[in-house]
């Protein structure tokens, strides 16, 4: 039995041998492992070599940031910088973003004289085609000085308008007040006598008539009549031209911006917008303001400007001089009067001072049809002819729909010991 037992169990005696090394295999396991140290070393090489520049770049700049510079040093740096980046043809970066700002500026600093020259030459071509329609205007006086010559002075004017026999020219009253002789010269230098025809005591501008006949044909076709733009649409900061006598002596030219467009001032039965300039003036200045396409956007006012900036050219908005330039051209048409001086007072205004909404009467001029009815200076006129008044303006377009000798209806609100009561005016109307 044991005999068998030993039989069964006779595999038992065979001896585990070690598996003998392959050689082969261990060789080409190991340059496995060496041929990818070297792919991950040459890629950790190449990372290296891509992102230490940037590295020390931001090193650099930031060690930089940390020091004291002057503006001109900086500058200097940074054109540096930027010669030798575009000379590699590196790609922008968050840091290249300021240097383009900086290529622009240069740009234009590197402007050669033969550029501005063809900049000046445009605008100054604008101001040239517009003198077609300027023109001086003469008054004199008999009355001779020690040099038996008359008292003369000039002003600027504005061709504006045409009729099949005459030539409409508006220009400053005060040229030709009380004055013996007026004298229009023309854009070529031919001289002729105007003839005064109609005054707008609110501006102080006038209109005068020059017959056709005597003007020679070629001062007919060098002339031209003034292209009237649209002053709703000048902004501030645009660029303008004042051409005529804005420095107070004939056939001067300035430009510069638009530096308010939102101051008025105001006149019997009007308001104005005006447009103030930065271009140096006269108090004594005369002409006109030209957008950059040649247009008439102002005339200029220098009447109207404040005392702190008399020496800069002030205009007024010649949109809202349009209607009066044709009134004092046609000798059949007249302007509406009534007689007060106002202010707008806005619901911002009406909560603040208690004061109803609606054009508050700071004059009332004297002998004025809204005297002889006894509107009164504080009054609040709130309704005229019917409609609804809030704004100057809005007085000012509503009285234009009334004809001369009319009697309107006028409401207005007058305050009283306690608080404003409304009182009613029939005012029949007049011409100035």
């Amino acid at each position: 039995m044991d005999e068998e037992r030993k039989d069964e169990y006779e595999f038992l005696k065979e001896t585990i041998k070690a598996k003998p090394i392959d050689k082969k295999k261990l060789v080409k396991q190991t340059g496995c492992l060496v041929g990818a140290g070297a792919v991950f070393g040459l890629a950790a090489a190449l990372v290296f070599a891509m992102i230490a520049p940037g590295l020390l770049k931001k090193m650099q700049d930031k060690e930089k940031a940390s020091q004291v510079q002057f503006s001109q040093e900086r500058v200097t740096e940074e054109k540096d910088r930027e010669n030798a980046e575009n000379s590699e043809g590196t790609n922008e970066t968050e840091e290249d973003t300021e240097d383009t700002g900086e290529t622009v500026q240069t740009i234009v600093q590197e402007m050669t004289p033969e550029d501005y020259r063809k900049l000046y030459q445009d605008m100054f071509a604008t101001a040239d085609e517009a003198k077609k329609s300027m023109v001086t205007v003469i008054g004199s006086q008999n009355d001779e000085d020690w040099f038996q010559t008359p008292y003369e002075s000039q002003i600027s004017g504005l061709l504006v308008a045409e009729s099949g026999q005459d030539y409409f020219i508006l220009t400053e009253y005060r040229i030709v007040e009380n004055v013996d002789r007026i004298q229009v010269v023309f854009c070529d230098g031919t001289m002729t006598d105007g003839r005064f025809l109609k005054e707008d005591t609110n501006t102080g501008f006038a209109v005068l008539k020059v017959p056709k006949t005597g003007i020679p044909s070629k001062t007919k076709e060098a002339i031209a009549i003034a292209p009237l733009g649209e002053s709703y649409y000048v902004k501030q900061g645009e660029p303008v031209l004042a051409i005529g006598s804005p420095m107070g002596y004939s056939d001067s030219v300035g430009y510069g911006i638009v530096t308010s467009v939102s101051n008025t001032v105001s006149r019997i039965d009007a308001e104005y917008g005006l447009l103030t300039t930065d271009i140096p003036g006269s108090i004594h200045g005369s002409g006109v303001l030209l957008n950059l396409d040649g247009e008439i956007v102002g005339m200029i006012a220098q009447s109207f400007a404040g005392e702190d900036t008399q020496n800069l050219v002030t205009g007024l908005q010649v949109s809202q001089m349009k209607e009066m330039i044709q009134i004092l051209s046609d000798g059949n048409k007249e302007m509406v009067y009534m007689g007060i001086t106002g202010e707008t007072i806005t619901s911002e205004i009406s909560e603040k001072k208690g004061i109803p909404v609606g054009v508050f009467v700071e004059q009332v001029e004297v002998e004025s049809p809204a005297m002889q009815v006894g509107i009164q200076n504080g009054d609040v006129i709130i309704e005229l002819n019917g409609e609804r008044i809030e704004t100057v303006k809005g007085y000012q377009q509503q009285l234009k729909s009334c004809k001369a000798g009319s009697t309107v209806k006028v409401k207005a609100m007058r305050q009283g010991t306690e608080g404003y009561v409304e009182v009613s005016f029939d005012v029949v109307l007049k011409t100035r």
